[in-house]
């Protein structure tokens, strides 16, 4: 039983990955793409010209990805426009860093020095501490 267990969760672990994984369109030749454009089957294109690739959605539903060379961008866009596809200029998200909550930090900072002044005010108006008054010995003579 426990090692059906084990087995189970040793599946789930090796095929999570692959479920959350993105599908990316498949990426086909420049060459290609041009035909499918003459041809008049590409729909929508998508064109990112600082990275020089085209994501193309094709009439029958696919998606395709080109890569094209950068010298083409001017016949490329030629082409699209004259065979009645507007393209729609992307660009790809970069990655940002982290945003660092410094407010965060500094509330936090204030919190600490309110605390050691507390502390201390606290500390200091306790006074002195007295000594508890000796139990009187009743078999000591003076």
């Amino acid at each position: 039983m426990r090692r059906a267990a084990i087995a189970v969760i040793a599946c789930l672990l090796v095929s999570a990955p692959l479920a959350f994984a993105a599908t990316t369109p498949p990426t086909e030749t420049y060459t290609t793409l041009v035909h499918q454009i003459d041809s008049g089957q590409v729909a929508v294109a998508h064109v990112n010209e600082s990275t020089h690739d085209i994501k193309v959605t094709l009439r029958n539903g696919s998606e395709q990805f080109v890569v094209y060379p950068p010298t083409q961008h001017k016949a490329l866009i030629d082409s699209l426009l004259h065979h009645g596809v507007t393209p729609i200029y992307t660009k790809h998200k970069h990655t940002t860093k982290p945003v660092h909550h410094v407010l965060r930090y500094v509330a936090a900072g204030v919190v600490v020095v309110l605390l050691l002044i507390g502390g201390g005010v606290w500390a200091y108006t306790r006074g002195p501490r007295k000594r508890p008054p000796e139990a009187s010995d009743a078999t000591s003579t003076s």
